[in-house]
């Protein structure tokens, strides 16, 4: 059995299934209480920025998870 633990809160993930109840981004596991917060701040990020651009959100994606799994 693997045991997996979320990057960002630091729980352990039972009966861990990649896409049901975590997920896998840029190397960081993450449960999906935490993949919400990750999408929910970094869609709030991008529009306090003027009009949207994929990079800029991709950007501001890859340094709010990183914040988050210090």
């Amino acid at each position: 059995m693997i045991q997996v633990i979320c990057d960002s809160c630091g729980k352990e993930i039972r009966r861990a299934t990649r896409g049901a109840n975590y997920v896998t981004l840029l190397g960081y596991d993450l449960c999906m209480p935490c993949r919400d917060g990750l999408m929910h701040q970094a869609g709030k990020e991008t529009q306090r920025k003027e009009g949207y651009q994929l990079k800029t959100y991709e950007t501001v994606y890859r340094e709010t998870l990183r914040r988050m799994c210090k």
